[in-house]
């Protein structure tokens, strides 16, 4: 929904035709897919304490690509158990848990025979304070993640969190009190590489200018670097937040996604599939379908992308889905 809404021929290209991009494994992305494995299995591991980070740091280590990936996936990990490993008062319920759930119209209440809502819950726990349960979404973001900014304001309409009452819903758990949210800020220190023969300034007495490098720094020196921006700002990388949503507010987001189903169908229908040119760049890149819309490569170029048989792979899909596949 958030990418038709986005661009209709965006959604096109990737859910209707089912082709993904090779480049959509960039750094920011494949660096959030990372530890968003290492959150999964801290949070399995979350009634055996002594366990938690061991079980994240087995899951992460074979996917990093090298010593540096490693070492920042693991300092951030290791503080965000520090951060919140000691939260007693929670009981983990589930983890990763997948839903299906009924996509009705508000107004007749009536179920869609072509779409349902599907999705993932990163955690499902009970707070025993208040003995009520919870919904638990992790992010990792570059943005400016403290109380107040827009990463949090932008949160009062987010589909996907009115999406996750749904789904709870769905599993049976009717009376949800809300989404906490958990963002990790990731840190934007990447290794320091020595200067450029060229480039390099020495001293009177014959030393590198204090800006300038003779070595790269180790991955141990990288690790102290981290660790210390951590300590000196942990409110820059950890947020939790409650999100809520009244019954009105559910109510409005299952018209919004009642009607974006409709255009979908529409769309699919007439196969016509506007472009959003306002789209084409986000996050400081190019949308990864932009050489198609421009004629300037096609969705065969396997350099450039590849056909998928699950266009929801974070999902299992139903034997109708795997059936059309075949």
């Amino acid at each position: 929904m958030r990418t038709f809404r986005r661009c209709s021929l965006e959604h096109h290209y990737a859910y209707e035709l089912g082709y993904r991009s090779l480049a959509e494994s960039a750094e920011s992305l494949r660096f959030g897919s990372l530890f968003h494995v290492g959150l999964e299995h801290w949070w399995r591991a979350y009634a055996t304490p002594d366990r938690q980070l061991a079980a994240a740091f087995e899951a992460m280590r074979p996917l990093a690509l090298d010593e540096y990936d490693w070492v920042r996936a693991s300092v951030l990990m290791e503080a965000y158990d520090l951060r919140w490993g000691d939260e007693e008062d929670v009981e983990v319920l589930g983890v990763e848990l997948e839903f299906r759930a009924e996509m009705r119209n508000p107004l007749t209440g009536a179920a869609s025979r072509t779409f349902v809502l599907g999705g993932k819950l990163d955690a499902l726990v009970l707070n025993r304070r208040d003995d009520r349960i919870y919904f638990v979404e992790h992010k990792t973001s570059g943005e400016d993640v403290g109380p107040g900014t827009r990463y949090w304001q932008r949160l009062l309409l987010d589909s996907q969190v009115s999406t996750y009452f749904a789904g709870t819903r769905a599993l049976g758990y009717v009376d949800v009190a809300g989404c906490l949210y958990d963002v990790i800020g990731k840190p934007r220190h990447a290794p320091l590489k020595a200067t450029p023969d060229e480039a390099r300034k020495y001293t009177k007495a014959g030393a590198l200018y204090a800006n300038q490098r003779a070595d790269d720094e180790t991955p141990d020196e990288y690790r102290e670097r981290l660790i210390e921006a951590i300590t000196e700002a942990p409110d820059k990388y950890f947020q939790r937040e409650l999100v809520v949503r009244l019954p009105e507010e559910q109510r409005d987001a299952a018209y919004d996604a009642w009607a974006t189903a409709r255009q979908i169908r529409e769309a699919e229908l007439a196969g016509i599939h506007v472009r959003n040119v306002a789209s084409c760049e986000r996050y400081g890149r190019l949308c990864p379908y932009f050489p198609v819309c421009t004629r300037t490569a096609t969705l065969e170029d396997a350099t450039l992308y590849e056909r998928v048989a699950n266009v929801h792979p974070e999902l299992t899909p139903d034997q109708a889905e795997v059936d059309a596949a075949e």
